[in-house]
């Protein structure tokens, strides 16, 4: 089954189980969130792709200058590990992880938790790639991913029980858009993946052809 297939079914089960005005405030938020062409305006490709320096679970200083030393690097944008939708995406991607690698690839996920929680996403998810803390989200901002929610949404998350100042480690309620980036060697974008609706995403197996493309370009 397709990850999206996988994606719809749980968008499905979840609209079963979430009270209805929960589910509106999401789904509003979603609406809002595409509408105002925050995806369109993010990095895409052929880009350059912002540098960063961040540290994995362990406190180890991961840099995407040095992983680009090496080869292509793949970056998992993701909200969090309490985003189910997320973890369908992280699981996906560990599963072709083997093949990204054989071409040459590196993968790096990354989202605004804390440490703690980044370790439990890893842990619960069986990922073999690190889950970089971006804290306060600076790197997604320089993405042009992340997004304020507003205060009807904060309340709503409040009250189904997600505290992002506590799983994030930090109060500014913002968020990182899903997304998915292939660069190449030199720091440019090969391709982009930006998900304004959490609930969509592109499957890992599409970017099999690419990092082959930016392998064969890089023999000859």
């Amino acid at each position: 089954m397709r990850l999206q297939d996988e994606l719809d079914a749980l968008r499905d089960k979840c609209r079963e189980n979430t009270p209805p005005h929960i589910w509106r405030v999401r789904q509003e938020a979603i609406d809002d969130l595409v509408s105002s062409g925050i995806a369109e305006r993010a990095v895409h490709a052929g880009d350059q792709a912002p540098g960063f320096r961040l540290r994995d679970p362990d406190g180890k200083l991961i840099s995407s200058c040095d992983l680009l030393g090496t080869g292509s690097v793949l970056i998992v944008f993701y909200r969090g590990g309490w985003c189910p939708y997320c973890n369908l995406d992280l699981r996906a991607v560990e599963a072709v992880a083997w093949q990204l690698r054989s071409l040459g690839a590196s993968i790096v996920a990354v989202s605004q938790q804390s440490a703690h929680e980044s370790r439990s996403t890893e842990r619960t998810n069986g990922l073999s790639f690190p889950s970089l803390v971006d804290r306060g989200g600076k790197v997604a901002h320089a993405f042009g991913l992340r997004w304020k929610l507003s205060r009807e949404l904060r309340a709503t998350e409040m009250e189904s029980g997600l505290d992002l100042a506590t799983v994030n480690a930090e109060a500014s309620w913002t968020l990182t858009m899903p997304a998915l980036y292939v660069v190449n060697p030199e720091g440019i974008v090969e391709y982009a993946d930006v998900s304004a609706d959490y609930t969509r995403r592109c499957d890992p197996t599409e970017l099999i052809p690419i990092l082959n493309d930016i392998r064969s370009c890089q023999m000859h």
